[in-house]
């Protein structure tokens, strides 16, 4: 592969809106420089990360004590048991089924052929090849993308354990309705704020205070 330019697209457009999730930004940066510096190992070492970190976000978004050193495969079970594919029996089976294929496979090139997973004889020629890595590379945008848009989509102020702003955008939008905050510039000019926002940042508390007032409306609607 001589793409310079290549892109984990589905991924960036998942995590679009979490701008605090450093650690997570820096993951999927340094999988796409690896592989625009065409190094196979250590592709197959940092797509195994990048997918671990997207676990452990999703985990410690939903989950109250995570445990940050349980092993890949397990991880993902933990995802899974909380974030659906779909709301289809046989679609999210099928999907899981698939998803779980990609987390083992993923793991094992990883530990037979990355670059950093253990030390190896100096003569060593590491037959894992470009379009081999970037076939596991695509794999993890798709499903990383996937998950992280499924749990940004459900995740509920209720169950939430990390608050982010963007995750309630249909609530942030009914709010800022209810409370437009204007401010006056000069003689005729106007700055508006966002409320929700502004109440987001100064007390995260009385946000999901009302969130889950407006949740509990909406369900009592239905």
């Amino acid at each position: 592969m001589t793409d310079t330019s290549f892109k984990l697209q589905l991924s960036t457009k998942a995590i679009v809106g979490s701008e605090g999730a450093i650690h997570l930004i820096e993951q999927k940066e340094r999988l796409e420089a690896a592989a625009r510096k065409t190094d196979a190992p250590l592709c197959l070492d940092l797509s195994k990360a990048f997918l671990e970190t997207v676990f452990k976000t999703i985990l410690n978004d939903r989950v109250e004590g995570v445990n940050q050193n349980e092993e890949f495969g397990p991880l993902y079970k933990q995802v899974k048991n909380n974030v659906e594919f779909s709301r289809n029996d046989d679609i999210n089976n099928l999907l899981s089924l698939l998803a779980g294929q990609i987390v083992n496979v993923t793991g094992q090139l990883r530990n037979r052929y990355g670059a950093a997973s253990h030390g190896d004889d100096g003569y060593r020629d590491n037959p894992i090849d470009m379009p081999s890595a970037e076939f596991i590379m695509s794999s993890v945008d798709g499903l990383a993308s996937c998950l992280y848009t499924k749990h940004k989509d459900t995740v509920v102020a209720e169950s939430a354990q990390r608050m982010n702003y963007v995750d309630f955008s249909d609530f942030n939008e009914w709010f800022d309705d209810q409370n437009d905050i204007k401010i006056l510039m000069g003689e005729d000019s106007f700055f508006s704020f966002s409320a929700s926002q502004i109440l987001f940042d100064q007390d995260i508390e009385a946000y999901r205070e009302v969130l889950l007032q407006y949740e509990s409306n909406l369900d009592e609607n239905e």
